[in-house]
């Protein structure tokens, strides 16, 4: 008897666990699931936060899914409405829409407006979507970069060396044009910042040890940094 009740019990945990991971955000090609964060880099120019996947990742279909987007801290972007389902709202809860198996909502964005007469834009966002039996919330670090960056630019290849660091970080890109690459903290703050055409190199010695996001400022490709 107590085998099976620990077998019940083993299954109905894996069943949670399946439920639970079931959705989650796609951003840069990677899967963002419940209690990860995420770094997001905007222009300054841009009027919402894209470029991120809201995907029914099991399958199962998924009903009444509800978006909701809380600020946990905004310096100089203030979020106002999101996009989720197909459908948009004026505020920071979205209605209740189905997710199909395998579905892929690339349409799904927050709209924002930026006070680019703050010093260093940034925010942070607790962004979760359930229907209270399926629920994934996921950290969202915002940070503005330049306006009008070169499409070029943003999308160039980037490698940092050596990765985790405990003192100087070397920065390249496969592009020779100047650029402004950042480092950014997990709170969505610039930390580091240089102008670089190719290459460049970043000291750290003096940051507190953790996980950082480094790219070039204005494009949404941000990679990891460790600091020893």
């Amino acid at each position: 008897m107590k085998k099976f009740l620990s077998f019940a019990l083993l299954l109905g945990s894996l069943f949670l666990a399946n439920v639970q991971g079931q959705v989650g955000f796609v951003y840069n090609g990677t899967t963002y699931q419940d209690g990860d964060e995420m770094n997001v880099a905007i222009a300054a120019d841009a009027h919402s936060i894209r470029g991120i996947t809201l995907k029914n990742l099991g399958i199962s279909a998924l009903q009444n899914m509800v978006v909701t987007i809380t600020p946990v801290e905004e310096s100089g972007i203030s979020a106002w409405g999101v996009c989720a389902g197909g459908n948009c709202f004026p505020q920071l809860t979205s209605n209740a829409f189905n997710m199909a198996p395998g579905y892929e909502d690339d349409a799904f964005s927050i709209d924002i407006d930026i006070d680019n007469s703050v010093s260093n834009p940034h925010a942070v966002y607790s962004v979760n979507v359930s229907n209270g039996n399926v629920s994934c919330t996921v950290k969202m670090n915002v940070q503005v970069g330049t306006v009008g960056i070169d499409r070029a630019v943003a999308g160039a290849t980037m490698s940092a060396y050596p990765n985790p660091s405990c003192g100087a970080v070397a920065i390249s890109y496969e592009l020779n044009q100047p650029a402004t690459l950042a480092i950014v903290d997990m709170q969505g703050r610039t930390v580091r910042q240089l102008t670089v055409e190719g290459n460049g190199t970043a000291m750290v010695d003096d940051l507190p040890a953790g996980i950082y996001a480094y790219g070039i400022l204005g494009s949404n490709n941000m990679k990891k940094l460790i600091v020893k």
